[in-house]
C-alpha cells in the first residue's frame, strides 16, 4: 500500500473539490493506497463534508491568509507535516497547493504529480513566474484535458518533465437518484433548462438568463434554474428583475442533490467563457440529457457527438436552445449518444487511469 498526499489550497465547493471527495472515497473502499488530504489554508465550505465522510484531513492553516504566497512560515509547517506522514508520492492542486507543495517538498526525495484543471491563465507575474520556476520540483504534469494540456506545455512546464492526459470522470452513484420535480420546488413552467456551477464570470450565466428572455419572448414555454452559489449573486437577481423573468428564472444556492436537479431536467446550457474540463456536461450526458455547451469547454474533446456546440452570446445560447427543443428527433439521438459515451468515463475507470499513471512516476523515481 502507497501513501499518497493530495495537496489542495482549499475546500470550497466546485469541480476540484467534488472530484477529489468522490476519488478519495473510492480509494478507501479499496485499500490500494492510504490517502491524506493537506489543506492549505484550513478553509472550505465543504471541509465538514470531507470530515464527516471520514476522509483524512489536515488543515494547515485557519484563514485564505495562509495561502498568500509570502507565508513561508506555512510551507515550513506544510514540510513538517508531510515528513511526519512520509508519502510515496505528492499530488497537488490548486495554484495554492500547487505552490506550497512543491516548496514544501523541495529535498525530500518525494516525487510529486501537479495537476493542472483549468486553461485560465495566471493574471499575476509572481505566479506566472513561480510556476515555471516550480516545474523544476515537479516531478509530472496531470491535466484533465488537451485544452489543459497546451496551457500546461506554454505556462508551466520550462522543465520538460512528462504530461498526462487524463479525462475526468463521473461518480455514477450519486446520479442514479429519483429525479426532483423542478415544477413543484420552485413553480417554473414548461421545459427546464439547467445551468450548474458557481455564480461568476467564468460561467456567463449572464448570457443565459438573456438567452431565456429571447425564447420566452418569442413564445417558447421554457424556464431556467441555476443551481449554484457566488458573488454575483444580487446581479443576477437584478438582472432577472429587469427582464422580468421572476417567474422563469430560480437560483438554488449551493446544493449537493446535483443528480436530482439533473434528472429532473430537459436542457443542459454550459455557456462557459472557459473550464478546465466541465464535469457537469459529463454528468448530465450519463442522465440522458442533452447540453448546449459552449465552444469553449474542453469536456467537448470526448462529448462533442452528443451536443450541441455554441458560442458565448445570448443569441447563440438561444440558437441551440431551439434546435433541441423544436428537434425531437436530434433530442433523443443527442441523450442517447451521450450515454453511450459515458460508460468509459466513470470513476471506477478513472481511478485505474490514475493508478497507472502515479506507478509509472514512481516507477521513474527507482
Amino acid at each position: 500500500m502507497s501513501r499518497i498526499a493530495y495537496v489542495i489550497g482549499g475546500l470550497p465547493f466546485g469541480g476540484v473539490e467534488n472530484w477529489l471527495f468522490e476519488l478519495l472515497s473510492l480509494i478507501r473502499s479499496t485499500n490500494i493506497h492510504e490517502c491524506r488530504i493537506f489543506n492549505v489554508s484550513g478553509t472550505g465550505v465543504k471541509l465538514p463534508e470531507f470530515q464527516d465522510a471520514g476522509l483524512d484531513v489536515v488543515c494547515i492553516g485557519s484563514s485564505n491568509a495562509a495561502a498568500s504566497t509570502h507565508r513561508l512560515d506555512t510551507a515550513f509547517r506544510l514540510r513538517a507535516e508531510l515528513k511526519r506522514f512520509m508519502p510515496d508520492l505528492i499530488h497537488t492542486l490548486h495554484f495554492s497547493g500547487d505552490y506550497f507543495g512543491r516548496l514544501a517538498a523541495i529535498g525530500l526525495g518525494i516525487p510529486v504529480v501537479t495537476n493542472i484543471r483549468n486553461i485560465k491563465r495566471e493574471k499575476k507575474l509572481f505566479r506566472r513566474f513561480s510556476n515555471k520556476v516550480l516545474s523544476f520540483a515537479t516531478d509530472s504534469y496531470l491535466a484533465n484535458s488537451h485544452a489543459v494540456e497546451q496551457i500546461v506545455c506554454k505556462d508551466h512546464n520550462r522543465s520538460g518533465c512528462p504530461v498526462f492526459v487524463l479525462h475526468n470522470a463521473i461518480d455514477t452513484a450519486k446520479l442514479d437518484c429519483p429525479p426532483h420535480n423542478l415544477r413543484k420546488l420552485y413553480a417554473l413552467k414548461g421545459r427546464i433548462i439547467i445551468g450548474i456551477g458557481r455564480y461568476v464570470r467564468q460561467k456567463n450565466f449572464i448570457s443565459l438568463i438573456k438567452a431565456i428572455q429571447i425564447l420566452y419572448t418569442a413564445g417558447r414555454d421554457v424556464s431556467l434554474i441555476l443551481v449554484g452559489e457566488g458573488a454575483l449573486r444580487a446581479e443576477y437577481t437584478s438582472i432577472i428583475r429587469e427582464l422580468n423573468l421572476y417567474d422563469r428564472v430560480a437560483l438554488t444556492g449551493y446544493r449537493k442533490d446535483v443528480g436530482a436537479f439533473l434528472r429532473g431536467a430537459d436542457i443542459l446550457a454550459m455557456p462557459s467563457f472557459f473550464e478546465g474540463f466541465g464535469n457537469v456536461h459529463l454528468e448530465a450526458m450519463y442522465c440522458g440529457i442533452p447540453g448546449v455547451i459552449s465552444q469553449h469547454v474542453p469536456s467537448l474533446e470526448i462529448g462533442r457527438s452528443a451536443s450541441i456546440v455554441s458560442d458565448c452570446s445570448p443569441e447563440g445560447i438561444a440558437e441551440g436552445l431551439i434546435t433541441l427543443l423544436d428537434d425531437p428527433l436530434k433530442y433523443e439521438e443527442l441523450a442517447k449518444k451521450g450515454q453511450e459515451i459515458t460508460t468509459e468515463f466513470t470513476m471506477t475507470k478513472y481511478m485505474a487511469k490514475l493508478f497507472s499513471v502515479y506507478a509509472e512516476v514512481l516507477g521513474n523515481e527507482n
